[in-house]
């Protein structure tokens, strides 16, 4: 456990230094939608593509843990869709406050994630999360687009909106591009590829910040119930689904540890952006959020040890 917690220490420390930049102005405010503009379109992309495509393939479980992970968001999506009129009564919410809740509890965020996985298990964890992000990514995007535009918003975006939402993520194409260049061999430039590496490079300590920056501890406190309802089902429900598909479809080893790691990480911080624009409840998207992060720094150790 204890060297659970030494791994995962400097992946915390760098969330808190980036909320300590934001807060105390060390950052300009403006200069975070920069950051955060290049770790999404450039950083991150980079990282996987070039991981994607010196990727051992042999030796990863691609089938085993795009079926966990498919079916246990599908599991919680449509629990959750089920039981949309008795949680309402129960939390005393309404529709835009349940979109927030399902955001919450369904997305997930792979700047925490991949951070991670790298530490622990290298560019075999990173290309397991890239292969969880091109499966969830999708499913995620476009179903949260949806529930908003049902419950929340008095416009519904057309179908062409809703696949250019979804399908303009950067991490899926970066994906595939680098699956592509792997399955069918196709040689790279060596100045290239060490030109993607140093962009790489400098995704995962920018992810991190940006996480630290994106918390808003002013909406978090006190923790409404809602709030604590999204908490439990993001870093409890979800990894619990995890373990019992991972159990079913026979996924194991360092396979299952990623799976767990992508689970238990707290939700995406562009939900909060999303309920904004289409009507959700964004300071209750936003309370969730930091404090799924909060709670996180317990949780995460707690259950990356567990999965070892």
């Amino acid at each position: 456990m204890i060297v659970v917690i030494g791994s995962l220490l400097p992946v915390f420390l760098l969330i808190v230094l980036g909320f300590c930049l934001k807060h105390f102005h060390v950052v300009p405010e403006e200069m975070w939608r920069g950051v955060e503009q290049l770790g999404y379109w450039v950083f991150f992309p980079s990282l996987l593509a070039s991981t994607m495509a010196r990727a051992d393939l042999q030796s990863i479980e691609i089938s085993a843990i795009s079926l966990t992970m498919i079916a246990a968001f599908a599991t919680m999506a449509i629990g959750l869709l089920a039981g949309r009129k008795r949680l309402a009564a129960s939390l005393d919410i309404a529709n835009p406050a349940f979109t927030s809740v399902f955001q919450c509890s369904t997305r997930w965020n792979g700047f925490v994630a991949l951070p991670i996985a790298v530490e622990l298990y290298g560019n075999t964890g990173t290309a397991l999360v890239a292969i969880v992000m091109a499966c969830l990514v999708p499913l995620a995007n476009a179903l949260n687009v949806i529930v908003l535009a049902k419950f929340a918003s008095d416009q519904v975006p057309s179908w062409r909106r809703t696949l250019y939402i979804v399908f303009r993520n950067p991490f899926i194409w970066a994906t595939i591009i680098g699956l592509a260049i792997n399955l069918l061999h196709i040689p790279i430039y060596k100045p290239l590829m060490t030109a993607l590496d140093l962009l790489g490079g400098a995704a995962l300590g920018t992810g991190l910040l940006m996480v630290g920056a994106g918390l808003l501890l002013r909406y978090a406190l006190p923790p409404r119930l809602p709030a604590v309802f999204g908490t439990v089902t993001k870093l409890l429900i979800m990894p619990a689904l995890v373990s019992g598909y991972a159990f079913l479809f026979g996924l194991s080893g360092v396979s299952f540890a990623v799976a767990i790691i992508c689970a238990s990480v707290p939700t995406a911080m562009n939900g909060y952006l999303l309920a904004k624009q289409m009507g959700g409840d964004a300071p209750l998207q936003a309370a969730t959020t930091t404090l799924q992060t909060v709670i996180s720094f317990i949780t995460i150790p707690v259950l990356v040890w567990a999965a070892g």
